[in-house]
């Protein structure tokens, strides 16, 4: 299964996520130079290139406060200097919608892969629990937005989980921590394995997600 979740999925579910404090190593890129005409985004200081921003991460820019920046999404890297990037869109598809024109920006781009990778790696496992039983492999998974959503709930769980480390029970990470926790829960729950064996386009058997339990030990 190859699946797609990017930074923007985690976006689309949680706008505060990138302005509400971060990771130090998982920042790529960071500049005051920014300016936006359009949908192209461009820092003379900046080489995106060589610090491997990709497609579907996340621009933050802010006047002086970090966390009342603005996000957007990376559509493309143009050059070292130059991003294609839009307001975020409901459709991944569409074309990219131009941000508020501004310059001297103050920018950062965070990722969230790390987390990212970990959650698809234990949503790999459970896929791949369900198909041995029936023969088919997990890289047969295709992707989707059931999919992608289930990966970005698990890693939004993640994230503010560590956010509160160290704090107290009533602490808002704490409590965002569980609430995507439960949500990933019933997502995954909902999600269904359907077999075409007659290779009509209709499935002839199901398996439901649910009777699959995944516990760290």
């Amino acid at each position: 299964m190859a699946n797609e979740c990017k930074d923007r999925d985690l976006l689309t579910i949680e706008p505060d996520v990138f302005t509400g404090g971060g990771f130090d190593s998982q920042q790529m890129a960071a500049g005051t130079d920014g300016a936006i005409s359009g949908t192209t985004f461009t820092s003379a200081s900046a080489d995106f290139t060589a610090a491997n921003i990709e497609a579907g991460m996340v621009l933050c820019v802010y006047s002086q406060v970090p966390a009342e920046g603005r996000c957007y999404e990376v559509i493309s890297v143009d050059s070292s200097t130059a991003l294609t990037v839009s307001i975020l869109r409901a459709d991944r598809s569409a074309d990219a919608v131009a941000p508020p024109a501004g310059t001297n920006l103050k920018y950062y781009i965070n990722t969230f892969a790390p987390q990212i990778a970990d959650s698809e790696a234990t949503l790999h496992e459970k896929l791949r629990q369900i198909g041995e039983a029936d023969g088919i492999s997990s890289a047969e998974f295709v992707d989707s937005s059931q999919l992608r959503k289930a990966v970005a709930l698990a890693s939004l769980a993640s994230i503010f989980t560590a956010r509160a480390s160290n704090a107290t029970g009533d602490d808002a990470n704490w409590v965002k921590a569980e609430y995507y926790r439960r949500q990933h829960v019933a997502v995954v729950g909902a999600l269904r394995l359907a077999k075409d064996i007659d290779g009509d386009g209709f499935a002839e058997q199901t398996r439901t997600f649910a009777n699959v339990s995944l516990r760290r030990t």
